[in-house]
């Protein structure tokens, strides 16, 4: 597709349920607690339960404004009292985050060991000794913890809103006395808020009775605990998107803020979070409103219907396949990097698979390269120590002195397994397709370039060269890592092609290509499309409405879905990329 056309890209693809209620506002929620209290007279109690990012005391503030305009008393217990000191949180977690600015090890402890357990048996005790016809609401990270008893509420917030509002000095890590750098905070939210609540988040999946959106904190949207779960429920047996967010970043382009209609006031945007499960929102409305839930629970609530018994059987719920833009159009080269083997991401980091990665072109302007690998007559001293006189003496050097560089076009595809020199540069829209993890860049080389913050970035050698495999050069990688594609199967009008599948990964990618239509199956495990070429096609699917996926637009094919048509409602040729798991 030409880079001038324009698009009708959906930012926010919401999926409708007509019986799905989706209410809105404080009083309705009190009006919904209210109404299941007097359902359940003898609970007598609320626990309320929420994600890092809800900033906690204007949720708080305004639930308790609608209670006492009902002229209602409650008794307010807040979780808050139970955690450690700041100082003491912070020794606890001093191996979890370590000293390095960027990098920490998935922490595999519990909420409760933030905890003083003399704190928390006293909250139980006076929890205990509540009067009879009473109300009571316990709230904070952890409440349901404390409690497992009443009418269970959880407050989620989407991680694009918890970083926007922790940029902005608003809301706190687990436990924190007060903001921090953006820097900071995020490397907290990875390594350890993110994957501790998310274990509380799924033990109360089951027995929520209601679910929040907390993402505007003063006016929070919300469904019933058992719409909630049905909704998840369809939702796994019919092809969905998930909601994308977008960033800017040193490097980034212009494209996507042009094709996408992103707010203009930002620089550039560099990366866009398309299809990444640990980041991405899933929006859920009933044709009024809308609200947002993460991705994780519906991988939880659905594990098998959404990836299939085989990948779940090597995966459990742990989506790993991820789609991101990577747009330097009208921007800049990316970092040279690398990313670590499976062994040494295991051992350093604590993450179950390593970043493999791929490169798909889905267009570029004439000139534009791939850096790929290493130059066959590569001295890895010699590129040690440039990059070592860049870090601390600032002397710049051309990287292609020791790093291979391939033309791209668009529909090229490179590959690019763990270990492997590579950046994308200046002038290319590459859709990632690669495992998930994509935090783990080593960069080995910045041109000396600052943030947004105007902070000199930073560069890992150490993990760099611990990880540059120094047999990847020119011959190997032309030979391995840039494929030509291999036709798999055609019919009147189609194709479909082998395009990237190689040992080292353990994803395959193809390509369909059609002019009017093309059939698919799934044999029990997901698939990841995007559509590269063409204005918009439809799927089709046994006992679901069809649904359109529009230039640039990625989608999961879920593994319940046996087979699918897609059918070509535009102008001209249409082309799929499609991953998935290998057997």
């Amino acid at each position: 597709m030409d880079s001038s056309v324009s698009t009708t890209y959906r930012t926010h693809p919401v999926h409708v349920f007509p019986w799905l209620r989706v209410d809105e506002g404080h009083h309705a929620l009190v009006a919904s607690l209210n109404q299941m209290v007097s359902e359940a007279p003898d609970a007598g109690l609320i626990v309320i339960d929420g994600f890092v990012g809800l900033p906690w005391d204007t949720f708080i503030s305004s639930l308790q404004a609608a209670f006492e305009h009902d002229m209602q008393l409650v008794c307010w217990h807040s979780t808050e009292g139970c955690f450690r000191t700041a100082p003491e949180i912070h020794a606890l977690l001093e191996t979890t985050l370590t000293m390095d600015p960027v990098f920490g090890r998935i922490f595999h402890g519990t909420l409760e060991e933030l905890w003083v357990p003399e704190k928390v048996a006293k909250l139980q005790e006076v929890l205990a000794k509540r009067e009879d016809g009473s109300l009571t609401i316990l709230y904070g990270f952890g409440a349901s913890l404390i409690s497992s008893a009443g009418i269970r509420v959880y407050v989620d917030v989407p991680k694009d809103q918890g970083q926007k509002l922790a940029a902005q000095g608003i809301i706190c890590n687990v436990g924190a006395a007060e903001p921090e750098s953006f820097g900071e905070m995020y490397k907290r939210f990875y390594f350890v808020d993110w994957p501790m609540l998310n274990r509380v988040k799924r033990a109360m999946l089951p027995h929520m009775h209601l679910f929040i959106d907390g993402t505007e904190s003063e006016s929070p949207r919300f469904v019933h605990g058992d719409a909630f779960r049905r909704a998840l429920h369809q939702l796994a047996r019919q092809p969905f998107r998930v909601k994308p967010w977008f960033a800017p970043g040193p490097w980034g382009g212009q494209w996507m803020k042009e094709r996408f209609g992103l707010p203009p006031e930002q620089p550039n945007y560099a990366w866009s979070f398309e299809l990444i499960a640990p980041e991405n929102g899933i929006l859920l409305g009933d044709g009024k409103r809308s609200l947002e839930c993460s991705f994780d629970y519906l991988l939880w609530a659905e594990t098998d219907a959404v990836v299939g018994v085989p990948v779940a059987a090597r995966f459990g719920s742990y989506f790993p396949l991820r789609f991101d833009y990577l747009d330097t159009m009208s921007g800049t080269n990316l970092s040279c990097q690398v990313h670590p083997r499976v062994d040494y991401i295991r051992n350093e980091f604590g993450e179950p698979l390593t970043q493999d990665e791929t490169y798909y072109i889905v267009t570029n302007k004439p000139g534009a390269q791939v850096f790929l690998g290493l130059r066959e007559d590569i001295d890895i001293k010699s590129f040690r120590e440039d990059a070592v006189k860049a870090r601390d003496k600032g002397i710049a050097f051309d990287i292609t002195k020791h790093v291979h560089r391939e033309s791209s076009k668009p529909h090229d595809l490179f590959l690019i397994p763990s270990g492997t020199v590579h950046c994308s540069g200046a002038d290319n829209l590459v859709l990632e397709i690669s495992a998930t993890p994509y935090i783990y860049t080593f960069k080995i080389y910045d041109y000396l370039r600052k943030d947004l913050s105007d902070n000199l970035r930073h560069v890992h050698l150490e993990h760099a060269f611990a990880n540059i495999d120094n047999l990847r050069t020119t011959k190997w990688v032309q030979s391995h890592l840039c494929p030509h594609p291999v036709l798999l199967r055609s019919g009147a009008g189609w194709e479909e092609y082998v395009i990237g599948d190689i040992d080292l990964l353990f994803f395959s990618i193809h390509r369909l290509e059609f002019t009017d239509q093309i059939s698919d199956q799934t044999n029990g495990k997901f698939h990841a499309l995007n559509l590269v070429e063409g204005e918009r096609c439809e799927i089709i699917t046994e006992g679901n409405a069809p649904i359109e996926l529009h230039f640039a637009e990625s989608i999961i094919i879920p593994a319940s879905v046996e087979q699918y048509q897609l059918h070509n409602r535009g102008q001209g040729k249409c082309k799929v990329v499609k991953a998935f798991v290998k057997a």
